[in-house]
């Protein structure tokens, strides 16, 4: 049973990151024009997973 929520979550989590959002193109045209690329990706990543702890934590139900 837990083995479906896992999946469930890591197929939500890759449609999060494959589709070419905002975000996404922020860090493609930084890394193609070579400007601070690793604070960026940095900075992404670290805001990526302070949204998702915060929704797997129940912010959702404080806010709703």
């Amino acid at each position: 049973m837990w083995i479906t929520a896992a999946l469930a979550g890591l197929f939500a989590g890759a449609g999060l990151i494959i589709a070419i959002g905002a975000q996404n193109a922020f860090v493609l045209r930084q890394g193609l024009q070579r400007r601070h690329v690793g604070m960026v990706v940095l900075a992404c990543m670290g805001a990526d997973i302070a949204l998702i702890l915060a929704g797997v934590g129940g912010m959702g139900a404080l806010v709703l």
